[in-house]
């Protein structure tokens, strides 16, 4: 059975992505786009995830699709921010 989600996840790109979260350039741009600094949650999620089950191809599939689900229900872009920012 194939799937659309994929079975590997790498720890060290998991850890690029945080560490350009928590970056200063990364907080600028968070800042700039949302009006807020990031915590940088959905990063250290991922990269605590991938430190646990990063060898379990069904494990980092739901993993994926738990992802896309929650980012289905909360879609949001800037333009929200600057809409608000005009009123």
């Amino acid at each position: 059975m194939t799937t659309k989600y994929p079975a590997t996840m790498s720890c060290t790109e998991a850890f690029d992505q945080l560490s350009a979260c928590y970056s200063v350039g990364g907080q600028f741009r968070n800042y700039y786009r949302y009006g807020e600094f990031n915590a940088c949650s959905k990063q250290l999620e991922k990269f605590k995830f991938c430190i646990l089950h990063g060898t379990d191809p069904v494990k980092i599939q739901q993993w994926y699709r738990d992802q896309a689900e929650l980012n289905a229900k909360h879609r949001g872009s800037s333009d929200d921010i600057w809409k608000e920012r005009e009123a």
